[in-house]
């Protein structure tokens, strides 16, 4: 259970679901996997989730002192330098020096969401991180592919855009008892009913945006995946435990890959 607990939250368990969405990518335009990249992935989405934990560790203290970041700040401090190294190493501008635009992109995200207050900004919070998803996962592994094929960039980035804006409510609605209520986030505007009813509505929007690019075979096997991913959704209440969400909710993505990756 303490290894279950580490890996949750401490980022690793999300960290490793971006890398699986990666891999999903590189499948979908029917391409060698570039490794290098997807280590990228992982170590970059690592730094950037302790990386915000660390820079709002004082509120965490406050509003959450039973979070794991609090009794584990110096274990957090040291990921985020492993993470660092590891993304350093792995970085791919020198062979793809043109994906150097991108991740600039995503840097002043990450450090704008920690320091400038841009998680305040009323809705704004899930839209850059579906958007952070998307270009990372989604249009990295474009820089690798020959051809594109049947999939066009968009594809590519709205069927995680929109998929990752539905698994990130369930947070929302976890954190809706501590958040404070000028953060004006889905759940304090829409209620947990309204906030669950939008998430299906952005879920079903990625599988439409998945089905125009699969097979039959595929798409089915997602719409297997969704079903899964909307009963999480449903379920998600603000009572149930931390490791509800951390594990099962992020542990989605990390399924959905194990589905199609070696079902498809």
């Amino acid at each position: 259970m303490k290894l279950i607990r580490f890996l949750v939250f401490s980022n690793c368990w999300v960290a490793a679901g971006a890398s699986f969405l990666t891999l999903l990518t590189f499948k979908f335009l029917d391409t060698q996997p570039d490794y290098k990249l997807v280590w990228f992935v992982f170590f970059s989405t690592l730094f950037s989730y302790n990386f915000q934990r660390i820079a709002r560790l004082s509120s965490f203290t406050k509003l959450a002192p039973t979070h794991w970041i609090n009794s584990h700040h110096k274990e957090a401090k040291v990921i985020l330098v492993i993470s660092l190294l590891g993304a350093l190493i792995s970085t791919p501008i020198f062979d793809k020096p043109y994906l150097l635009l991108l991740l600039v992109f995503l840097g002043i995200i990450s450090i704008g969401y920690s320091y400038k207050k841009l998680r305040d900004i009323p809705m704004l919070k899930i839209f850059l991180i579906a958007a952070s998803w998307g270009i990372l996962c989604g249009l990295t592994p474009f820089f690798y592919s020959p051809q594109w094929g049947s999939v066009s960039w968009a594809q590519s980035f709205f069927w995680i855009f929109f998929y990752i804006l539905a698994i990130t409510i369930p947070f929302d609605i976890r954190d809706l008892p501590i958040d404070e209520e000028n953060k004006n986030t889905l759940p304090q505007l829409l209620g947990i009913k309204g906030s669950k009813l939008l998430a299906l509505l952005f879920l079903f929007s990625s599988f439409l945006c998945l089905i125009t690019f699969n097979s039959a075979h595929l798409s089915i096997l997602f719409f297997v995946s969704f079903l899964f991913a909307g009963g999480l959704i449903l379920q998600s209440f603000p009572s149930k435990q931390p490791l509800y969400f951390g594990l099962f909710v992020d542990g989605h993505i990390i399924l959905q890959f194990l589905i199609v990756y070696f079902l498809g």
